[in-house]
């Protein structure tokens, strides 16, 4: 196969791969909002739920870490792609 259509086909994966992933934030935010409105509704309530799940809070912070670390990878490796490609463009 040619490097270069596979470099294109990668190149075309991570991009459809950061656009889901921002998709999937951008769902992931509203959510939170609708939270903390809820939380605002009945602050009470909200400061015990809080507390119950604290340790899924705890690892759904560490769990945004790692996936915002792969999406800053991802953006990276299409940069590396394009110059590469320029390279075989030439």
């Amino acid at each position: 196969m040619n490097r270069r259509y596979i470099l294109k086909e990668r190149l075309n994966h991570t991009e459809n791969w950061i656009e889901s992933f921002l998709n999937v934030e951008k769902h992931r935010e509203i959510s939170k909002k609708a939270l903390r409105q809820l939380n605002k509704d009945k602050p009470v309530l909200g400061w015990i739920f809080t507390i119950i799940y604290l340790p899924s809070k705890i690892w759904d912070y560490i769990y945004t870490m790692i996936w915002w670390n792969k999406y800053r990878k991802a953006c990276k490796e299409v940069e590396i792609i394009r110059k590469e490609l320029k390279i075989y463009d030439n």
